[in-house]
């Protein structure tokens, strides 16, 4: 079983998790790169932004995806569930496909937490190309 994280944990764990992916980026690319980060989340590959983080970062944020997923030992009795343990799996990839659906089942909120980023970022940065886009590069020509 494979549950949501509670709002405030969520919008913590996206905190830290583009933090953790942005680290290593300058300061003043940081809000940018943060953005496109969270649009990485949001996909397929999102999983793999979170293993290639340094493990201060990677470690406590696969804990947290490792506490959604449940496993119902007695399937006499489906209310009953337990955390996971490393004997649960004879093979990794088992482990590895539960957490990718954890991952992709718990980044939803990366569009909210995108949305909380520092605006004047994104928007410079939009404003920037529409202005290249739409400002002459050189003098009008003085031709008759």
């Amino acid at each position: 079983m494979i549950s949501r994280m509670p709002a405030f944990q969520a919008e913590r764990w996206g905190r830290s998790f583009l933090h953790g992916a942005t680290v290593d980026t300058p300061l003043e690319a940081r809000a940018v790169y943060a953005g496109a980060i969270a649009e990485v989340a949001r996909s397929v590959i999102g999983l793999n932004v979170l293993r290639s983080m340094p493990p201060a970062f990677s470690d406590p944020l696969e804990k947290d995806l490792r506490d959604c997923i449940k496993i119902k030992p007695d399937p006499e009795r489906p209310s009953i569930t337990r955390s996971i343990i490393d004997s649960d799996f004879e093979d990794i990839g088992t482990f590895i496909d539960l957490q990718q659906k954890a991952f992709e089942f718990n980044t939803g909120f990366f569009q909210a937490v995108s949305r909380s980023l520092p605006p004047l970022a994104s928007d410079q940065t939009h404003q920037e190309r529409e202005t290249f886009s739409t400002t002459p590069t050189s003098a009008p020509s003085l031709e008759p």
